[in-house]
């Protein structure tokens, strides 16, 4: 390998082997996003419920009908929002290249549309006691109200932290090698007889998927090695690296440099 041509041809070659990947990612951005929004109800609607305690407890005339709407605009939110967290799931499900179930965030999104029915009927029970004059019950019903709304809100923060969750599970890393001397400069001209990696918790042992023989695209989460077919007075010291967000460069691939040494 006289020279390894690196970037720009690189580049190209993996922007079609990650499309599917980037889009379930970005269909599970979209689930988060739909739960973000469920929180932002969420103390948009406890605003309502401290506004309606003041109108009973100081100014003794509560506002029934801006209460009853400021509730059912979270509710609504909340039964949207769960469909398209749901629907976001489906779709990244359907193309990601990595297999995965859905179930346990929609148990998490089921628990959501739960709290919505217990956040319906006190909603009407307030709606009723103010509507007969009776302000003194409604108030006592308010700290049930944010109760249902705090969980509401936790429930949302454990769908998101779940689908985090998933997101690294699913995704797919870009790693290209590239060989360097004892002090870090590339060296282009290595006598080398082809790259290779190896999954070390499969044992799968993995060729370059790129033209110039340097590049490994879409490789699952988890520990490699890294490593070169040496030459005949000539070779690279393996590296071992954990795939991680943290280790990509601003174009996400991960760039790895094999120290190279000549007899």
């Amino acid at each position: 390998m006289k020279k390894i041509i690196f970037y720009v041809l690189s580049l190209t070659a993996m922007a079609f082997g990650q499309t599917y990947a980037q889009t379930a990612q970005q269909h599970l951005n979209s689930a988060i996003q739909s739960e973000g929004n469920i929180r932002t109800g969420v103390v948009n609607s406890k605003e309502a419920v401290n506004q309606l305690a003041k109108e009973i407890a100081v100014i003794g005339n509560p506002n029934a009908v801006l209460f009853n709407n400021k509730m059912f605009e979270q509710i609504n939110s909340v039964q949207n929002n769960v469909d398209d967290t749901d629907h976001f799931l489906n779709e990244a499900k359907n193309v990601s290249v990595i297999p995965f179930t859905t179930q346990a965030i929609n148990t998490l999104t089921a628990d959501l549309i739960n709290l919505n029915d217990e956040l319906i009927g006190l909603t009407y029970q307030i709606d009723e006691l103010l509507n007969n004059n009776n302000n003194n019950a409604a108030l006592n019903l308010l700290p049930q109200v944010k109760n249902v709304l705090d969980a509401q809100d936790n429930k949302a923060v454990e769908v998101i932290n779940a689908i985090q969750t998933l997101k690294q599970t699913i995704k797919l890393y870009n790693v290209c090698l590239q060989t360097v001397d004892h002090l870090g400069n590339p060296v282009y001209d290595a006598e080398l007889r082809g790259f290779w990696a190896q999954n070390q918790t499969t044992g799968e042992y993995i060729e370059p998927t790129n033209q110039d023989g340097n590049c490994f695209e879409n490789l699952p989460a988890g520990y490699y090695r890294f490593d070169a077919r040496h030459g005949y007075w000539s070779g690279v010291a393996p590296e071992w690296v954990t795939l991680s967000e943290s280790l990509e460069n601003e174009d996400g691939i991960i760039i790895i440099n094999l120290v190279y040494w000549v007899e």
